[in-house]
């Protein structure tokens, strides 16, 4: 056939979305290193991460009172959106987000309230797994499932497993530390204790709880568990201080859970008939970080950490634009 006229056309590429690791990076401009861990840091800020390491590895992090740190994921048993508050990245480049409930305004974000362990009496019983009583040693056998991680993982079963799990980091560790000198004081209670130096690392592979046995203990059965005092401290906590920070405020600047506190991962103190682990305050002391015994009834604020490989897909982060990512049939 002939050609009677000569004809153009363009095609306009969408440019690829970046994953929500570089995204955050990308908005945050401004990037900080923080170096006194004595003292709170709850000044308010916005489009700001802190920098440290883990294993080596740069991590990023929020900390004082960030309000663009929010993130729109999954959806619970009841298809209600989820809403969670992103703690850090971690060493695997996963993106760590706390637990906040079904709103940014939420005084109820935890999925339930209940001791640590059902029984206290015994060193093991600091331990997210323990195994024989009466030694740290044994109880880092990791056979048995403490109460609280019972909860987590059924939780985790019934409202995210099936959907999104897919998107979730298998190699993300998250540390029950249960290192200690004097089988008294456990090593988060040293370090921001007595030498205000907090870690995101996870010395003994047994208490790196993780998925993937190749990088940690391989013990978890779903990628889930708890915020650590250490993570705490990063985000401009103090112990036995209130520190209202983005970990305690809802976006409404209420506490986040009310009057209840909620519990963390990390082993505190042996009183000789007690065994202790960090938790939070609620209303009643913002953001107060201390140890209480692990039978006590707290709240429970999972921890999940999305794939690094995870595509950005809307928002800048605040409580009314949260970020959120691209589902997809195989996660990424």
């Amino acid at each position: 056939s002939n050609i009677t006229s000569a004809k153009s056309c363009s095609i306009t590429f969408a440019s690829a979305k970046p994953t929500l690791y570089k995204k955050l990076l990308a908005d945050k401009s401004t990037v900080l290193t923080r170096t006194d861990f004595s003292k709170v840091l709850t000044t308010d800020n916005t489009k700001t991460l802190y920098t440290s390491t883990e294993n080596g590895t740069t991590v990023y992090y929020f900390a004082g009172n960030a309000i663009d740190n929010w993130v729109k994921f999954g959806k619970n048993a009841s298809n209600q959106d989820l809403y969670w508050r992103i703690i850090r990245t971690n060493s695997d480049g996963s993106v760590r987000l706390l637990y906040h409930g079904t709103s940014t305004t939420a005084t109820d974000a935890y999925i339930g309230t209940s001791s640590f362990n059902s029984s206290y009496a015994d060193t093991a019983y600091v331990s997210y797994m323990y195994g024989s009583l009466g030694s740290i040693p044994g109880a880092r056998e990791n056979t048995t499932d403490s109460t609280i991680k019972t909860i987590i993982d059924n939780w985790y079963k019934d409202n995210l497993n099936t959907n999104y799990g897919k998107y979730l980091s298998t190699t993300a560790v998250y540390c029950n530390d249960r290192s200690t000198s004097d089988n008294t004081y456990f090593g988060a209670y040293t370090r921001l204790l007595t030498n205000k130096t907090p870690s995101y690392d996870c010395t003994a592979t047994e208490d790196k709880f993780t998925v993937d046995s190749t990088v940690g203990n391989g013990k978890l059965t779903y990628p889930i568990a708890l915020m650590t005092a250490d993570e705490v401290s990063f985000a401009g906590g103090l112990y036995g201080t209130n520190a209202p920070t983005w970990y305690y405020y809802n976006s409404a600047n209420g506490s986040s859970t009310g009057s209840t506190f909620w519990w963390l991962l990390s082993p505190g103190v042996w009183s000789g008939s007690d065994a202790g682990v960090f938790y939070v305050y609620g209303s009643s002391g913002p953001g107060f970080l201390n140890n209480v015994n692990v039978f006590a009834g707290g709240g429970v604020r999972p921890v999940i950490s999305l794939k690094s490989c995870i595509k950005y897909s809307t928002g800048n982060g605040s409580a009314s634009d949260p970020y959120t990512i691209q589902e997809t049939t195989s996660g990424c």
